[in-house]
């Protein structure tokens, strides 16, 4: 009975404790066209404001433009080391820049750095040109990978993410969550171009910091994508990954995704309002865990008295501040002797807000033995005498 007493005043505990420490509501809805914050690995979204219309994106669709290129690289059509020529077409291209002249040669990789850390036009342009021999043929398969991938908001009409007239680029925010997401997962490498702290070219005396505001505010932040148009306004995905312990935390790489708002300072504000109150309001809890024991069953009749019990497979998940998780442990009735390794003893029964959301088998790691005669007769000699000295100590 003690051993039930003990995990249900844990579980009250930990409750108790997360509900005394809420961050507080984000607040940013009257300064924002969009904003959503959500979980890399799983996809779920944690807070959202009008995610789903479709609104300007300026620069944050050369996120596409990276997926493109890097698909071609994958198929072995083209390469990073690849010597792109810069013509005089690339070079009239207006907006933020790596300056590229006429006659100047640049790798791809070269290219997709200037295209993300300094969000380089030109860049941009001169990879699609050099990818599928015109601007028009690129965005072609922009838009038809975005239909594959299910993007059913997403409209491009250039690589870059200029307006054209009253035209410009659209996507949800929640199409760009999930391209970001896409991009993480299948181009892990991006997250070391969008990290570069700035760009310089040493023989013409250009050198540009990353145009993302965040990297020198939180630390650990490492991507993704500025955009501004008129517009669009000023707009910033950003990823964070908050490390966990391995025990009682997982690793929880967050997207942040602000779009439209009034200046390159308040882009810069409530973007770190957002990604920070994920970091003090989330994390990804571990409880079960395969490979730790949950807790132990007292078998008097066994060899080894005491016996860790374990879950039969791990069971994380995303905790917001304030929730009540219950994990309740359930061990079975009439437990037979000798128990081989995996044989379940029992369960645990995970909850919240009365609703159960798992229910994960207790096994034992290892053969678990009848005691022999004789120790099973000592033990019931240790106990009948514990019991006497302990009245005897008592009256």
């Amino acid at each position: 009975m003690n051993r039930y007493i003990k995990a249900f005043i844990l579980t009250i505990i930990f409750v108790f404790f997360a509900n005394s420490f809420v961050f507080g509501s984000i607040g940013i809805e009257d300064e924002v066209r969009a904003y959503l914050l959500g979980d890399f690995e799983t996809g779920r979204i944690l807070e959202g404001y009008n995610i789903d219309e479709a609104i300007e994106i300026a620069s944050i669709s050369k996120l596409m433009s990276y997926l493109i290129v890097m698909e071609h690289i994958e198929r072995g059509k083209i390469r990073l080391e690849d010597q792109v020529y810069i013509d005089k077409d690339v070079t009239r291209i207006k907006g933020s820049s790596l300056k590229l002249e006429e006659g100047e040669l640049f790798t791809i990789k070269e290219l997709l750095e200037a295209s993300l850390v300094v969000s380089a036009n030109d860049a941009t342009y001169a990879l699609a040109k050099y990818v599928a021999g015109s601007e028009e043929e690129f965005v072609k398969m922009m838009n038809h990978k975005a239909q594959s991938l299910g993007f059913k908001t997403a409209y491009f009409i250039n690589s870059t993410g200029l307006p054209e007239g009253n035209r410009q680029n659209k996507m949800s925010t929640v199409d760009i969550f999930n391209l970001s997401r896409y991009i993480i997962n299948r181009f892990p490498e991006i997250l070391s171009l969008t990290s570069i702290p700035y760009i310089q070219l040493e023989h013409r005396d250009y050198k540009e910091e990353n145009t993302n505001p965040l990297l020198k505010e939180i630390r650990g932040v490492d991507g993704l994508k500025t955009g501004f148009t008129n517009k669009a306004g000023y707009c910033l995905v950003a990823t964070i990954n908050n490390k966990g312990d391995g025990i009682e935390k997982e690793d929880l790489r967050l997207i942040s995704i602000v779009m439209g708002t009034q200046s390159y300072e308040k882009r810069k504000e409530l973007s770190q309002k957002l990604l920070e109150y994920g970091l003090h309001n989330y994390s990804k809890r571990i409880l079960a865990k395969e490979n730790m024991p949950i807790d132990f069953i007292h078998i008097p009749k066994s060899k080894d008295e005491i016996v860790e019990i374990y879950p039969s497979r791990n069971y994380i998940t995303i905790v917001k501040r304030g929730e009540w998780i219950k994990r309740e442990v359930v061990i079975d009735e009439d437990l037979t002797l000798p128990l081989k390794a995996m044989d379940r003893v029992g369960e645990v029964i995970i909850s919240k807000d009365g609703k159960v959301l798992e229910n994960i088998e207790l096994v034992v790691h290892k053969d678990v033995e009848k005691a022999n005669i004789f120790v099973r007769i000592f033990r019931f000699i240790a106990r009948f005498v514990g019991k006497i000295f302990n009245k005897i100590a008592y009256n």
